[in-house]
């Protein structure tokens, strides 16, 4: 078996590079058998071939490959966007876990909507980033309805929350919580409803989402090790708009309505971004010479999302 080739940003190497970055396994054809990302890529290459040893799966792909593609990136958020984008887009045979775009739901709960008898009732719903607002919270990420359904049915268990004014419980009189002695009676009136919608949204709180903080996009600047190179990371309503190796690569127009569905992968790793203190924030202006304009560090204290 002969070793592959290695390619870097384009150019044939020696060596795969001990860098930051994303690299592509191929086979014989166009589609990459693999996509992975690391901080170290000549490292993680290593660790396949010692995982091939003693994974058949490994060891299948390592035999089939004859290429390797790299792309260097500035850092670990660079690369994470940039291998979530590509594994979505190629789907190649050896990502299992990543190939499908997963658009999220959520739970809602309009504050300002409660039922006619006063209490709140959450609500199922697809998550479409721009309408993660302050004004009506959400709650969890989950993959798929029942995912959460469950959520809230263990959530009412464990608080002692009534399901049947919760919307969990279908029927009349009360609910089978109550007769086990797990629910506290809002369903026959012993709670009020203020009570209960505070223990509910008490309970939810570290599930809480982020809502977007700002009214236009902003950037976030990854500076590479020794500042050999940086990337900006264009982003808004929590989708990944693009990353560009200088301001003056930007677009110099202002980024187009976001699409309705948000990409989970790409939510979670700008979250964990922004949760670094050291990742530097700007505002975006798009102007004839795009700019970019220091913003405080925002709060995004935040649990993890929830059911994931």
């Amino acid at each position: 078996m002969h070793p592959p080739e290695y390619f870097v940003n384009g150019q044939l190497v020696d060596q795969p590079p001990n860098s930051p970055g994303v690299y592509r396994l191929y086979g014989d054809g166009p589609t990459p058998l693999y996509i992975g990302k690391s901080l170290h890529i000549a490292r993680r290459l290593r660790e396949h071939a010692r995982e091939a040893e003693s994974s058949a799966r490994h060891q299948r792909l390592m035999r089939s490959t004859r290429r390797i593609d790299c792309t260097l990136t500035a850092g670990d958020i660079g690369a994470q966007l940039l291998e979530n984008l590509e594994i979505k887009r190629d789907m190649p045979l050896f990502n299992r876990r990543q190939r499908r775009a997963r658009h999220p739901v959520t739970v809602h709960v309009p504050r300002l909507a409660a039922a006619a008898s006063g209490f709140l009732r959450p609500e199922v719903t697809a998550l479409a980033a721009d309408n993660l607002s302050p004004d009506d919270s959400h709650y969890g990420l989950f993959r798929q309805r029942r995912a959460a359904e469950d959520y809230l049915i263990t959530l009412a268990r464990r608080c002692g929350l009534c399901q049947r004014v919760l919307g969990l419980d279908r029927g009349r009189g009360p609910c089978f919580a109550y007769q086990l002695g797990q629910c506290l009676g809002a369903c026959v009136g012993r709670e009020p409803a203020k009570k209960h919608n505070l223990r509910l949204l008490a309970a939810l709180a570290p599930a809480q989402l982020a809502a977007w903080p700002w009214q236009h996009a902003i950037l976030l600047r990854e500076d590479a090790p020794g500042n050999a190179h940086t990337d900006w990371h264009l982003v808004h309503q929590w989708h990944h708009l693009g990353t560009f190796p200088s301001l003056r690569h930007l677009p110099r127009r202002a980024p187009a309505a976001s699409p309705p569905a948000l990409d989970l992968d790409a939510y979670r790793i700008l979250l964990r971004a922004f949760r670094q203190p050291e990742v530097q924030r700007y505002a975006y202006r798009p102007d004839s010479r795009p700019r970019a304009v220091p913003l405080p560090v925002a709060s995004h204290g935040t649990a993890d999302p929830a059911g994931l």
